[in-house]
């Protein structure tokens, strides 16, 4: 199993530059022949609070992203803003290699004016059972008793993270780390680049918390499992 992260330089509210990046960045993730390609959270529009005008483009970005996926013939791992009724979720999906939605999660840890997801699923591939969480869902403990009662056989977290407080970026993948084997699930987790001050990255952590692989800034990592 091949997994390609890649953390995009995202352009708030600027859904054209966003795709022709995503666009660009997949191309360059083919070269590797992966069989998952993993984008940040709301990685083609970007998100400014509370602006959540870039929901409205939802249909038109799971068409773009889903014919890629069918393209290729890859599964395609983002998170992007989703309408529903008078509200919007910070939500992440899961395309499968027919350009197929074969899982959806809605954020949990997300402030006021933001709808919050309540479950936890999983989807079946030929490499075992998947979740998506994204970002600071992996601090949250409803969510660790949902995959712990779930058991995936790995887990994808898009994020985007930027600095704050007293930042220390080694200290904040230790914490990653301690929280990965919470869960007790091989995770994949990638930030966005440039959204702000995101500062990129993207980590493979194993169940017990171990840190397999990581990379800096936009570079993309290449992670190849052995089954």
């Amino acid at each position: 199993m091949k997994v390609a992260l890649i953390p995009m330089r995202v352009e708030v509210g600027n859904f054209e530059a966003n795709w022709r990046e995503f666009e660009k960045r997949f191309e360059e993730a083919l070269k590797h022949d992966p069989d998952f390609v993993v984008f940040p959270e709301y990685c083609l529009t970007g998100f400014n609070e509370w602006d959540f005008s870039g929901a409205k483009l939802y249909d038109e970005i799971v068409e773009r992203v889903s014919r890629l996926a069918r393209e290729a013939g890859v599964y395609i791992v983002f998170g992007l803003l989703e309408p529903y009724k008078n509200c919007v979720y910070n939500s992440a999906l899961l395309i499968g290699r027919n350009g197929e939605i074969l899982l959806k999660h809605r954020k949990f840890q997300e402030p006021m004016k933001f709808c919050t997801g309540n479950t936890v699923k999983t989807a079946k591939t030929e490499f075992g059972k998947v979740a998506i969480i994204i970002c600071g869902d992996l601090y949250n403990k409803r969510i660790a008793k949902w995959i712990r009662r779930k058991r995936p056989d790995y887990v994808f977290m898009p994020m985007d993270r930027s600095p704050w407080g007293e930042f220390n970026l080694a200290e904040e993948v230790d914490d990653m780390g301690r929280r990965v084997a919470f869960l007790g699930v091989r995770t994949f987790i990638v930030n966005s680049f440039g959204h702000w001050d995101s500062f990129g990255g993207a980590w493979v952590f194993d169940a017990d918390g171990t840190l397999l692989a990581s990379t800096e800034g936009e570079k993309t990592l290449l992670w190849e499992e052995q089954l």
